[in-house]
């Protein structure tokens, strides 16, 4: 009797992990096929010398592939000069920062239930409303070749925006993701000529 029962048992088993291996090789071959079918958006991909000065931004950078994401997501063309990614990347950091105004405004602080939650919100909308001033001086600056006045205004970005702490859960991805375009853009600039 007890070897029936072992027999059972085993097959039971060995029903449960093919069943597993079969999920297993479901998810790996739907990868590969939707690894496969080209994409409706073209990105263009960045050739060498191009990809060379996105990574001497980026390796200062908290993480590194998400910054060459990041800023290849935003490339126009294959060959790029530093001056260039330097305008993404201030861009960028000024779009995102008022971006971030609004959804602070109409969308997170009418969710903030919690007064000290409500209380860093505001303080973070006051926070990102004196980056985004600070990040549309120096944009303007780059434009008109005045690097070194666009990085005075980028150097009063990062503490003004540490101003923003916040609980909540949004606003703390959030702040991730404005701080690495902010970093992205001081990179950059500090990459240009003193002029």
């Amino acid at each position: 009797m007890s070897l029936i029962f072992f027999s059972q048992r085993k097959i039971k088993s060995s029903r449960t992990n093919m069943a597993f291996l079969q999920q297993i090789s479901f998810m790996i071959t739907s990868l590969i096929i939707l690894h496969t079918i080209p994409s409706t958006t073209s990105v263009v991909g960045p050739d060498q010398p191009t990809m060379i000065l996105i990574d001497s931004i980026c390796i200062d950078t908290v993480n590194m592939y998400e910054c060459e994401q990041m800023i290849i997501s935003k490339l126009a063309n294959p060959h790029t000069e530093m001056l260039t990614l330097a305008k993404i990347a201030a861009i960028n950091a000024a779009i995102i920062s008022k971006e971030t105004i609004g959804i602070i405004r109409d969308d997170y602080l009418p969710k903030a239930g919690i007064p000290l939650v409500k209380a860093q919100l505001q303080t973070c909308l006051v926070a990102y409303k004196g980056v985004e001033k600070l990040l549309e001086e120096a944009y303007t600056a780059l434009l008109q070749n005045k690097y070194s006045e666009m990085r005075r205004s980028q150097s009063s970005v990062i503490p003004l925006f540490n101003n923003c702490v916040s609980d909540f859960d949004l606003m703390i991805h959030t702040n991730w993701r404005v701080k690495l375009w902010i970093n992205i853009s001081i990179l950059a600039g500090r990459k240009l000529p003193a002029l």
